[in-house]
């Protein structure tokens, strides 16, 4: 019989019809559909969903198994489903400040997508993850809720089902509580289906049901029976012998039980006798037990070797292939393809379903069962040692198949995690979890895929007995995460001083000691040296980055002195750019020279080789030499952009967008930048997106003197106030400030917030030590109270960010020393000092000069005539202009001008 075979229920698809268009006309809630297993809920929804309309359906489950009880767990999958089939879109730039601080607020962290980031704040209940708060309850469902609407209002209008609710968490049912309280006015119905005999034993669900209900936030739709008339119009169009009031008599209407007791033509037919009687609409409690009584019936004619199969199928999952049902069962595969297919036409129990590639890789027919309730009835009926061995078997096989498959999945990776996790055989889930990670990520797959398995396996491998191998596995599962989750880090300590991304750090350097691999300890070393440099700042990593990198020469091993030297020598430029050089060639020279890391399929190593490669470039920019910076990043951005490597391509897209405006290539360095900002998704904070946004809306405004740049800037700003990375945030202050001086002259106000800012940047970069924009800010704050006819104030400033720039001679990353010489020769004029004006105006000449002498011509001629800040140095080392440029008010040459505004050289 065919179980898409649907009659009756008009009334009730009427009834959702309505409430279908009331939300279409704007008027949301909640709808709660409720009955015995196998009473038609799933069955009703999709005849409303096939009738058309102008609404969107979306569905998904709780789980019976693993994420039972997780939190969040359906709304998690919700929107990562709205997430899987969202456009990319470019209206990212054009947000609101005020629009970002809403969509990204201080719980939602760490990783790009939504779903991931939720997922997060699922996790923040029970374990450190990067970045991420620990938070009370109530505030995580209401901004979970919160982040739900905005995700899902650009796809309205919508009809939301979560099919299972009986099996819901607390967690969830906390955020669906907050959303019928304010949904009444947005397109979008959310209905909740769950069976009526099993709400009672989940108190959360059951709660929330009767609070929904009391507080007429809900309409209730309750299954039961079908009448009469429509089992009498079943039996005709099955050509039933029975008449309707028998099987009335016999089944109650119940569509699953009529189902079973049509089903002639496989021998399994409900014989008549007392046994068979069904009352007619009994309670839900009763109902659903003969509903499982009749499904038990079915399996019990089954062959004992039939049940062996269905049984491992149902452990399997909803889904199945025959190939793996054979490997486990140590039977030939085509004998049970055989038995299956039978089973499938006989029985009406399980429908094979349409191959996918993964399917044809594993060389087996995929099946599903016809019912949750079939499924449930397999898994049940066997002891928990047999499902739990036959969860290893199961994961074991599919890993075997997916080392060799070239294109691996999420989903599929989460099923091997599963099943190991299912098997509590937590060594081998987090083992596999870093396999299958590492395979996604080489495989292109996006970082919020490659986080997620990450995650997963972090979570098995807590759990593992200790040992060197889960050790190691630990690190390695840490160092990955933080790797692919990089670009989002979030950084701001919590109220006791604390970071949780530390500490996650700081779990992985005590995996690393115990697992007795030495080249692992100062991998994690290094690793939390980096954490430090977003968290703390330049004093407080260097010295791990350093220890790190003396140890990794010290054992000779080629992937230990890249990944430690690709970090210290990123780091060391933010006080010393030519050893930031030297450190990070040597890395480079010892990598191309081994064969294993050319070979290396480690994401991690292969994110470090193209990382250094574009850190040499942008330190041979911030040493000056040009020429030399813009071969080094033209040519290794095609060979990013052929592998992304884990967020690699917004920061290399920066570096090469610096190097081309500082020689005057600006419509080359805005397309760099907004090819970065394509790279970047929707709904998540990210430090170097808030860099490149911060970068574009500085072109905007030098460039083409286009005040709509600082809604860029505001934007950036949010952002990074946001994640707040220590070496990013005041690079994307410095450039506001920047531009708010340059357009005081539209807007007063623009003025007053300048100094704010940049006097906030001031407080965070002297906490932190970052040098680097710590000069600049006191450049910027130099030249405002010059603006302001306050000379000796600005002396008190640009002196010192001449001298802190002295000390470092004259070169540091994302300090154009030319520039900061230039404002405080102004300032020194001002103050009637005209000959330590112009010695200071003669350096930033020579420093300029240097550069020009590593171009070649025609490019040197374009650095020196079209870079505005160049062509006033060198104008006002003429001793005929030296007195009008220097003594005035610049805001076309004291500033920063297009293409020489403070430089970031790295993260």
């Amino acid at each position: 019989m065919s179980a898409d075979l649907f009659v009756g229920r008009e009334a009730e698809r009427s009834a959702v019809r309505a409430l279908v268009g009331h939300a279409c006309g704007g008027h949301g809630g909640f709808l709660i559909i409720d009955g015995p297993a196998g009473i038609g809920k799933t069955a009703l929804l999709r005849q409303v969903q096939n009738a058309g309309g102008p609404a969107e359906f979306l569905s998904v489950e709780c789980h019976l198994q693993v994420g039972q009880l997780e939190a969040y767990g359906p709304l998690i999958d919700l929107v990562l489903l709205i997430e899987r089939n969202r456009p990319r879109k470019t209206r990212l730039l054009r947000r609101s400040s005020d629009a970002v601080k809403q969509r990204w607020p201080e719980l939602l962290t760490l990783v790009p997508g939504v779903g991931s980031t939720l997922k997060m704040v699922a996790e923040t209940l029970s374990g450190p993850v990067p970045g991420a708060p620990l938070i009370e309850n109530h505030t995580a469902a209401r901004a979970m809720a919160e982040a739900l609407l905005r995700s899902v209002k650009e796809r309205h209008p919508l009809v939301i089902s979560i099919d299972d609710f009986h099996r819901i968490d607390e967690s969830s049912c906390s955020v669906l509580s907050y959303i019928a309280r304010v949904v009444g006015d947005q397109p979008v119905l959310f209905i909740l289906v769950g069976r009526s005999d099993e709400l009672p034993a989940n108190p959360a669900a059951r709660q929330l049901t009767n609070d929904l209900l009391g507080k007429g936030l809900a309409r209730r739709i309750q299954l039961r029976g079908l009448p009469e008339s429509a089992v009498a119009e079943y039996a005709v169009r099955m050509s039933a012998d029975l008449s309707a009031v028998e099987l009335v008599r016999r089944t109650g209407g119940h569509p699953l039980l009529l189902r079973y007791s049509l089903a002639r033509s496989t021998g399994l037919a409900l014989p008549p006798g007392p046994g068979s009687l069904v009352v007619p609409h009994p309670d839900d409690a009763r109902l659903a037990e003969q509903v499982r009584q009749m499904v038990g019936t079915q399996l019990s004619w089954l062959s004992e070797e039939d049940r062996r199969l269905l049984a491992v199928g149902a452990v399997e999952g909803r889904t199945f292939h025959s190939s793996v049902i054979a490997t486990v069962l140590d039977e030939q595969h085509d004998r049970v393809a055989d038995r299956l297919h039978r089973l499938a036409s006989d029985t009406g129990l399980l429908h094979v379903l349409q191959s996918d590639e993964w399917d044809d890789w594993l060389g087996a027919d995929r099946y599903a069962f016809e019912h949750d309730l079939v499924q449930e009835a397999l898994y049940s009926d066997q002891s928990e040692r047999q499902r739990r061995d036959r969860h290893r078997r199961i994961g074991h096989i599919m890993h075997e198949h997916s080392e060799d498959y070239r294109d691996l999945t999420q989903d599929v990776a989460l099923e091997l995690v599963r099943h190991y996790r299912l098997g509590r055989d937590w060594l081998a889930a987090g083992r596999v979890a870093h396999f299958v990670a590492c395979r996604l990520s080489e495989t292109g797959a996006s970082a919020p895929e490659v986080i997620k398995v990450t995650q997963d396996g972090l979570e098995s491998i807590r759990r593992a007995p200790a040992g060197e191998e889960s050790s190691r596995i630990r690190a390695q599962l840490i160092e990955l995460l933080l790797t692919a989750s990089e670009l989002s880090w979030r950084t701001k300590p919590e109220s006791d001083g604390t970071v949780r991304l530390e500490a996650l750090s700081m779990e992985a350097m005590a995996a690393a000691e115990d697992s007795e691999d030495f080249n692992l300890r100062i991998r994690a070393r290094y690793l939390h040296g980096k954490v430090l440099l977003y968290t703390r700042g330049v004093p407080t990593a260097i010295p791990s980055l350093q220890q790190a990198w003396q140890e990794a020469l010290d054992t000779g091993d080629p992937v230990t002195i890249l990944l430690a030297g690709c970090e210290y020598g990123r780091q060391l430029p933010k006080f010393d750019v030519e050893g930031g050089l030297a450190v990070l060639a040597h890395a480079e020279a010892t990598a191309s020279e081994d064969e294993a890391v050319r070979q290396s399929e480690d994401p991690v190593v292969q994110r470090a080789r193209h990382m250094v490669a574009l850190q040499i470039g942008v330190n041979l920019y911030d040493a000056g030499r040009l020429g030399a910076a813009l071969a080094r990043l033209r040519a290794t951005i095609p060979l990013v952009r052929q592998r992304p490597n884990l967020g690699l391509l917004p920061i290399g897209l920066n570096y090469l967008a610096q190097a081309e405006a500082a020689v005057g290539n600006y419509a080359e360095s805005e397309q760099c930048l907004v090819e970065a900002l394509r790279c970047h998704g929707e709904d998540e904070p990210d430090g170097w997106h808030a860099v490149n946004l911060a970068y574009l809306g500085f072109r905007c405004v030098h460039d083409h003197q286009d005040a709509s740049g600082l809604e860029h800037l505001r934007n950036a700003r949010a952002e990074a106030e946001v994640t707040w990375q220590a070496n990013l945030a005041p690079l994307v202050a410095n450039l506001y400030a920047a531009c708010l001086m340059a357009m005081a002259d539209v807007d007063p106000a623009h003025d007053k917030l300048a100094r704010e800012v940049l006097h906030a940047c001031l407080e965070e970069t002297q906490r932190t030590g970052m040098r680097r924009s710590e000069i600049v800010t006191l450049s910027l704050l130099g030249q405002w109270h010059l603006n302001h006819g306050d000379a000796r104030r600005a002396l008190q400033f640009s002196g010192r960010a001449v001298e802190h720039l002295r000390e470092a001679g004259w070169r540091l990353a994302a300090v154009t020393a030319e520039e900061v010489l230039f404002r405080h020769a102004a300032v020194q004029h001002a103050l009637g000092d005209v000959g330590a004006a112009g010695r200071t105006v003669t350096l930033a000449q020579s420093l300029v000069l240097d550069k020009a002498a590593t171009l070649d011509s025609p490019l040197r001629d374009r650095f020196l005539q079209r870079v505005p800040i160049n062509r006033s140095i060198l104008a006002a080392t003429d001793g005929q202009q030296q007195d009008s440029v220097c003594g005035r008010r610049q805001r076309d040459h004291s500033r920063p001008a297009a293409g020489d505004e403070p430089q970031q050289g790295d993260a």
